[in-house]
């Protein structure tokens, strides 16, 4: 009976000594790690290499408000689908989406794509959106949107 019973004590012991604990939780993968809410913290335009607007965000005041929201969405392993809203008080909500981009990189900071064009980095912390464009009249223009984890 005694070698039976420490037989038990043994192999439960050797059962929980191979337990995973809380720290071996294996990591994420980056669309994991980069999906999620992000604070907007800068809205940014030029138009033709001149500032439109540059906020730092959150803004509030008598006058009303200004703050934004970036949600990545985890499509895969290596993709997110990426949405905005902006609200500022007297006027409609601002919602759009960017669509999905793509996730390269081997760990955080990842670079962000949209096709073949690198639009962004992202790290889990902090969604960073900065890309330019220039129209058929030759007129380049330039958006950053970033936003830090809420």
């Amino acid at each position: 009976m005694r070698k039976r019973y420490a037989l038990l004590v043994l192999t439960a012991l050797a059962f929980a000594a191979c337990s995973k604990s809380n720290t071996d939780v294996a990591p994420n993968d980056a669309g994991t790690q980069v999906a999620g809410v992000y604070n907007m913290t800068t809205l940014r335009f030029d138009s033709a290499g001149t500032s439109v607007y540059n906020f730092t965000l959150p803004i509030s005041s008598s006058a009303g408000s200004l703050a934004g929201t970036i949600t990545a969405r985890r499509d895969s392993a290596s993709v997110v689908y990426v949405t905005y809203s902006i609200k500022e008080t007297g006027y409609p909500d601002v919602n759009d989406t960017f669509g999905q981009l793509k996730l390269k990189g081997t760990a955080a900071p990842y670079d962000l794509y949209y096709g073949a064009n690198k639009v962004g980095t992202a790290d889990g912390k902090t969604f960073t959106i900065d890309y330019s464009y220039t129209d058929n009249k030759g007129i380049t223009y330039r958006e950053v949107y970033a936003g830090k984890r809420q």
